[in-house]
């Protein structure tokens, strides 16, 4: 009755299927989330092909340390559809999706992972029913239970369900996401906005066309209000019955809020003969929380400096930043797009930025001086390391206790802040007894915290 192929995909990740050496234990300080996302396509005139994107965060994902410095974990996923009248399952499956986490800095990073998976299904109306778990703290677990219309297509003309996605590329062979020689890179999240994706990619399929007719393709950008804030529209003639449309739309200067991005198909720019649309999210703070005359005080301070300099403060300034900040930085191309970014970005730092106490940059690069300073190893600069982050995040701590080497013991610090949610600490370790103090454990929420730290100094 139904087949389904899977195929998974991770963005700064690294997959495995070893299992997880006993080690350091992170547990996240936020709850589980499963963003999910389906669009459906035409199989056949009775078949619908639907494909579920789906997105986790690997930071809300509980993971166990293992010596190469990594942390692993996995979550559980369940996928069933079944009818709406009868309760018939025409899919239930279940997959095991490993997640790995670099080194202890990644955690910090809100980068998400992405995963599809796609199931021919009979037309007819269904409850699709997808569950989540956190397999090392199964109490952690995300669900959806949502109504799934699949439509018999039959031979009119027709759009597709929208797919909206954070990367289309052409001319591609072979991948987990390709399509129609696209590499078609989902957004589950529907989230969009300039500190990350701020361009959203469309991709639909468009059935039955007729030879010969003259088409108008349009989108747009409609806000909660029905006003149109975005439109574009070409004029197409198709020399097949059945099609691809994709196209990309920027929408970093659009206000932060709830959207719906419309497809429209038309004769004589006139005549709807199909449409599709899809709810989306802007996400665009700095333009109503930074006025232009902050960002211009703020962007007079980094006059002069060049292209690779700027470069190196915001490398510097990452602890501060979202992973999507950071993917944004690295596609300016010129001195003058980073100029006016690091503007918006420290005016945004000076009123309180991701959970971080307000700061100026001025006094962010006095901190990141002092850490090259203090905690240099060999090459390495000081604000590289984990005692650097943990001095330019919180300052000096209000006490040092210093552990020197002892028997198999490696040399150990514990730094205390008295003033920071009444009083919190970070534990570092020499592990490789070179002067590189790593962090093995904190009591400061978001921080990696292993309660059996002490293993560690071995």
């Amino acid at each position: 009755m139904t087949s389904s192929k899977k195929y998974f995909v991770t963005a700064l990740l690294v997959l495995s299927a070893a299992a997880p050496l006993a080690a350091q234990r992170f547990d996240p300080s936020a709850g589980f989330i499963l963003n999910l996302d389906f669009s459906r396509f035409r199989y056949d005139d009775s078949t619908g092909y639907v494909e579920l994107y789906h997105a986790f965060y690997p930071t809300l994902v509980t993971l166990d340390g293992t010596p190469d410095g990594s942390y692993r974990g996995w979550i559980r996923m369940t996928v069933r559809i079944r009818t709406k009248a009868e309760g018939v399952p025409v899919v239930h499956e279940v997959n095991i999706l490993p997640v790995v986490v670099r080194d202890s800095a990644s955690l910090r990073s809100s980068m998400s992972m992405v995963s599809a998976s796609a199931y021919r299904i009979p037309a007819g109306e269904y409850f699709l029913d997808v569950l989540a778990v956190d397999s090392l703290s199964p109490n952690r677990r995300d669900s959806l239970l949502l109504p799934l219309s699949v439509p018999a297509m039959g031979s009119r003309t027709m759009v597709s369900d929208l797919e909206l996605c954070s990367r289309i590329t052409e001319g591609a062979s072979e991948g987990m996401f390709v399509k129609n020689t696209l590499e078609v890179v989902p957004n589950p999240s529907l989230a969009f906005g300039s500190a990350g994706a701020p361009i959203v990619f469309h991709y639909a399929e468009l059935y039955d066309l007729k030879a010969g007719v003259r088409y108008f393709v349009e989108t747009s950008i409609i806000d909660n209000r029905n006003t149109v804030v975005r439109r574009t529209g070409r004029w197409r003639t198709y020399s097949v019955p059945h099609a691809v449309d994709i196209g990309t739309t920027n929408v970093a200067a659009v206000p932060s809020g709830r959207y719906v991005f419309s497809l429209r198909l038309l004769k004589d720019s006139t005549e709807e003969v199909a449409r599709s649309t899809k709810i989306f999210f802007v996400s665009n703070p700095h333009l109503q929380a930074v006025s232009a005359t902050e960002t211009s005080s703020a962007a007079t301070e980094l006059a002069g400096l060049t292209f690779e300099e700027l470069g190196t403060e915001f490398a510097t300034a990452r602890y501060l930043a979202s992973s999507k900040e950071v993917e944004m930085f690295s596609k300016l191309t010129t001195a003058d797009a980073r100029r006016e970014f690091l503007g918006t970005f420290w005016t945004e730092v000076g009123k309180g930025h991701e959970g971080h106490e307000p700061t100026t940059r001025v006094e962010y690069q006095m901190r990141v001086t002092s850490a090259n300073q203090k905690f240099r190893v060999h090459n390495r600069e000081g604000w590289r390391s984990d005692r650097g982050r943990v001095y330019i995040l919180y300052g000096d701590p209000d006490e040092i206790e210093r552990v020197p080497s002892e028997g198999d013991s490696k040399p150990s610090e514990v730094w205390h802040y008295y003033q920071i949610e009444n009083g919190v600490l970070f534990i570092f370790a020499d592990r490789s007894g070179f002067g590189e103090y790593v962090l093995v454990h904190s009591t400061k929420r978001g921080e990696l915290q292993d309660e059996s730290w002490q293993r560690m100094l071995r």
